[in-house]
């Protein structure tokens, strides 16, 4: 298959439009004889013959008129994959994939979500809600161009800090403990509702529980804060929950109790690559509609 020289086809198409080789050489900005050389090399290549004479002009011939249309398509698909490049580096489209912590989806991300997709519209989201650790996996094995997590992430990842969540103790109002500001009434639960004993979001809560004096007795785990919302809820057991998560809903007579951590979350990227144009605008719009940014 010979090989193609685009700046020749780009020329043989000009000549096409504009009938001669002398107004296509000014139209394009080359010496008439430099246009004519490169159109025999072209020719060359192909093993036709692209013009013919008639009279005093040179005309295409019906192979001539094929690399023609070749070339219009060719240059044409070039010049759409150009412009598409152009609006990808803007990360105005291509595609996105997130991988979040269930409260992110739950109540961080969709404000900034739904401007993305108002203002981006050419941009495919794809979203994995997991925990942290496996988060952080599935960004190592690419599986993910970014994942919003509990922080911090660690040297071998890029961050971004996205929001810090003040998580208290709650529980039902019949719980007088729970409303308690201080620990010691609050020490013997009768029983709680906990994120996972391996997860981070666990071990900041058992460091500040113990801070407290609190020695949870613990009842169900499960990464999913709705159903640890709904466990106090139903007066079930106590918990330890971000302040919106716990205040969301009808159900929002839950009472807060003392402060047990400051939970910062973070949007992580992998160290080794640039951060992607569309993540940098996501983090950008969930940052600034962020209403647990500072919960």
């Amino acid at each position: 298959m010979p090989l193609l020289n685009f700046r020749s086809l780009r020329y043989l198409q000009e000549v096409e439009r504009r009938g001669t080789f002398t107004e296509a050489a000014w139209e394009l900005g080359i010496s008439q004889p430099a246009l004519s050389h490169s159109l025999a090399e072209l020719s060359k290549r192909l093993g036709v013959p692209l013009f013919r004479k008639h009279g005093r002009m040179r005309v295409l011939t019906e192979a001539g008129q094929r690399v023609v249309r070749y070339a219009d398509r060719v240059i044409g698909q070039t010049g759409d994959l150009v412009r598409w490049l152009d609006s990808w580096q803007r990360g105005e489209v291509g595609s996105l994939r997130v991988g979040l912590i269930d409260t992110v989806g739950l109540y961080t991300l969709p404000p900034g979500l739904s401007r993305l997709q108002r203002e981006r519209p050419g941009i495919d989201l794809q979203l994995v809600v997991a925990e942290s650790e496996e988060l952080l996996s599935m960004l190592d094995r690419y599986q993910v161009d970014l994942a919003l997590v509990v922080g911090p992430a660690g040297s071998r990842y890029n961050s971004e800090a996205i929001a810090t969540e003040r998580m208290h103790i709650y529980s039902w109002p019949d719980d007088i403990a729970g409303s308690s500001s201080s620990g010691s009434e609050v020490a013997a639960p009768a029983g709680w509702a906990l994120y996972p004993s391996d997860s981070r979001t666990r071990l900041l809560i058992d460091q500040g529980l113990a801070q407290l004096g609190i020695q949870p007795e613990v009842a169900l785990e499960s990464s999913h804060p709705t159903v640890l919302r709904q466990m106090a809820v139903l007066g079930y057991a106590r918990t330890v929950l971000p302040r919106h998560v716990a205040t969301a809903g009808e159900d929002s007579d839950l009472l807060e109790g003392p402060l047990v951590a400051l939970r910062p979350i973070e949007a992580v990227w992998r160290s080794d690559e640039d951060l992607d144009p569309r993540a940098a605008l996501l983090i950008e719009l969930v940052k600034g509609d962020n209403p647990a940014r500072t919960a």
